[in-house]
């Protein structure tokens, strides 16, 4: 359910900004790092108390920074290919639909990778 929440959340986010898209993306790429850092301090502080790890489990920074790094590049060459044949409005809301599927899907996927069985 979270994954779905901040997938919603980014792709809003890339589909409700004015300006060039790669300032759009540079400032996603910033909100989610902040993100996944203050998502490891949380985690540390539970682990500290004896809390469980949380809805994120042990997902590796590394792993996470890389693949949003390919998602907001994958969103920005979507919207720019397809600002060539549409208005550009329309090119990012698809963008940012596109986004914040992936987004979703991507960090369900990994979430399930490193903590399996």
């Amino acid at each position: 359910m979270i994954f779905w929440l901040a997938g919603l959340y980014f792709g809003w986010r890339w589909a409700h900004t004015s300006g060039a898209a790669w300032q759009h993306a540079l400032q996603l790429l910033c909100i989610m790092l902040a993100a996944m850092s203050a998502m490891r301090l949380v985690q540390r502080w539970r682990i500290r108390h004896g809390k469980s790890e949380g809805a994120f489990g042990r997902l590796p920074l590394y792993a996470l920074a890389l693949a949003k790094l390919a998602l907001v590049a994958s969103a920005l060459a979507v919207e720019y290919l397809l600002g060539r044949w549409i208005p550009p409005q329309a090119a990012r809301i698809i963008a940012g639909v596109g986004l914040g599927v992936a987004f979703a899907v991507v960090g369900l996927a990994l979430h399930r990778r490193h903590n399996g069985p």
